[in-house]
């Protein structure tokens, strides 16, 4: 009984048209990829790490070739529209110990036909800078490189899977602008 429930289950799914998101974006991008991100000139640093992580999510969630620019049947160029990283939490003696990074990022996608689509996205990650040592708290409320790097680039995969979720949607609506 078990097993006709679960191949019931199966048919249904497959029958009623159900596509991944990254299948549908996929579909959207095509094969080939060609990806850059514009160099922030206040933190060149943030737009390296930002490039790798959306490299990596292309070929980790898409399955996507990264090729050159003039094979490629997308260009995505990604730009830092905005970055912060605002105080969330305080101790007793007013030091911050959590932050907000809050990462606003614009992907602008030319396909091979031609036709050009601009996509604003947002990421934010929360993150902890109160050390515990000896079980003593030290809190110096000073955002270390790693932790910024960190927060950068989980704010950054959020902006990816936002990215990925808008052109799955127009790719399921048949290339109508619904972005």
């Amino acid at each position: 009984m078990r097993l006709i429930a679960i191949l019931l289950l199966a048919f249904f799914i497959a029958g009623c048209g159900y596509k991944p998101s990254s299948v549908a974006a996929r579909d959207a991008i095509g094969s080939s990829v060609w990806v850059d991100v514009i160099i922030s000139k206040t933190d060149p640093e943030s737009t390296v790490v930002i490039k790798d992580g959306i490299k990596s999510a292309m070929l980790r969630r898409l399955g996507v070739n990264l090729v050159d620019k003039n094979e490629a049947d997308s260009i995505i160029i990604a730009s830092i529209k905005s970055l912060t990283f605002s105080a969330i939490s305080y101790d007793q003696f007013g030091y911050a110990t959590a932050y907000k990074a809050n990462l606003v990022m614009e992907y602008r996608l030319k396909q091979k036909d031609g036709s050009i689509k601009s996509i604003l996205t947002s990421g934010d990650y929360d993150f902890r800078v109160t050390k515990r040592l000896n079980d003593r708290r030290f809190t110096d409320s000073v955002i270390s490189d790693n932790e910024r790097f960190d927060a950068i680039t989980n704010a950054s995969l959020q902006c990816f899977d936002e990215f990925v979720s808008k052109l799955a949607m127009q790719g399921l609506l048949n290339g109508k602008p619904n972005l």
